[in-house]
């Protein structure tokens, strides 16, 4: 972790690596001398404090770490005053006000005033007492890289619907299962100790499209298709037997819209309806050239999206992989010239609204989200919230961000 400070007249920034019992006080509302600053924390109380605890090459708030963490977020405090709407210029980079500065600084990304989050602290407790580096899989075996510091009586275990395979981790090192009928589907990797899990990957039909796992290696990509194709069409996969024309275009076009406005899909290019793998009739370059421009032309903004190839017993399958962009993205309709937004319920996609640009904006005005999501049968489902868990007990050195406007 590299320390960053960003210093300005009405506010501080702040990113360091503190000693745990620091951080307790903090948590506990104690005031401590950081760097020349007297910082004490916005509240919440800490019972109430936001708790993600999150598995090695998991992505959090843009965040990736190899090893385990635990994350805990603090928001402002609605009672105390908060630096005003002014441009904010300093030792840091120059924002148009606060929120811009910290939602800059704590999630590399621009403010969105339609989020309705108010983080001012984020606590990362990384975890490195044992991790999965690496998981190569192929059509017999699993092959597992363990680190980690401090994996005296650790086991890795393998289980799935059928049964498990439990091995002794003594040490750092590559450890494997055989796997006589290939991975099973739903398998589940988990690196624990008794009855507290250090690291773990789950295999179900792989992750839809959203930003792929760099540590697992598919050695050859059958079994990764058989997993794809496991559990048939639904809300993140649709199948295409050839690259589409006419009215099937615009709805494979209106899908990936769908599935980067929500939290991502994979298109199967080569796959019939039924499932059955056909291959591509053509050289898969010349099909990837025809879809990335079919994106181009006819989804706004640019969604986040990546073209694979993928070999089943000598048949080309092209994988559309769509991730979630955290925003919503439009379908050009040519004939009207008109953005239509839409959402994945099931196999179905629901328009969710059809908006005009404003005049000579040459931008898309998205609706905002919305509290409740419809359902197949038309009815409205509220967004359920849940009351996170109270954060466990700090132990090892964490990483603090903070980005406080009253204390400097």
């Amino acid at each position: 972790m590299t320390a960053r400070a960003w210093r300005y007249s009405t506010a501080s920034f702040l990113e360091l690596c503190l000693p745990g019992p620091m951080v307790a006080a903090l948590l506990r509302g104690d005031e401590q001398d950081i760097h020349g600053l007297h910082v004490a924390a916005p509240g919440p109380p800490p019972s109430s404090t936001p708790t993600s605890r999150l598995r090695g090459q998991r992505e959090w708030d843009r965040v990736t770490t190899p090893w385990s963490r635990t994350e805990w977020t603090i928001n402002r405090d609605a009672k105390t005053l908060q630096p005003g709407h002014d441009l904010l210029v300093g030792d840091g980079p120059s924002f148009l006000n606060f929120d811009q500065a910290v939602s800059a600084f704590l999630h590399q990304r621009p403010h969105d005033s339609n989020a309705g989050r108010s983080d001012l602290w984020r606590i990362v407790l990384a975890q490195r007492a044992g991790w999965l580096s690496q998981i190569s899989i192929g059509p017999d075996l699993l092959t597992a890289v363990v680190d980690g510091e401090a994996l005296d009586g650790a086991i890795l275990e393998l289980s799935w619907a059928a049964g498990n395979e439990r091995q002794c981790v003594d040490s750092v090192g590559t450890y494997r299962f055989t796997l006589p009928h290939g991975l099973a589907h739903d398998s589940l990797l988990t690196l624990r100790r008794e009855d507290q899990w250090l690291d773990w990957r789950h295999f179900p039909a792989p992750t839809y499209g959203r930003a792929r796992d760099a540590s697992v290696v598919w050695e050859q990509p059958g079994p990764e298709l058989e997993l794809f194709l496991a559990n048939g069409e639904g809300k993140h996969l649709e199948c295409k037997q050839e690259v589409p024309e006419g009215d099937s275009r615009k709805k494979m076009l209106k899908t990936i819209a769908a599935f980067a406005s929500q939290d991502g899909g994979t298109v199967l290019i080569g796959v019939r309806d039924d499932l059955q793998v056909v291959g591509l009739p053509e050289k898969s370059t010349k099909q990837e050239l025809q879809v990335a421009g079919m994106i181009r032309d006819s989804v706004e903004p640019a969604p986040p999206y990546e073209l694979r190839v993928i070999d089943h017993d000598g048949k080309k399958i092209l994988a559309i992989e769509v991730s979630g962009g955290g925003q919503m993205y439009a379908y050009r309709n040519r004939d009207s010239q008109r953005p239509e937004f839409y959402v994945r319920v099931g196999r179905t996609r629901c328009q969710h609204a059809t908006l005009r640009s404003p005049p000579d904006s040459g931008r898309l005005r998205p609706p905002p989200r919305p509290e409740s999501r419809h359902t197949v049968d038309g009815t409205r489902r509220p967004i359920r919230h849940v009351r996170p868990a109270p954060p466990p007990r700090l132990a090892r050195q964490p990483v603090i961000t903070t980005a406080d406007g009253t204390a400097h």
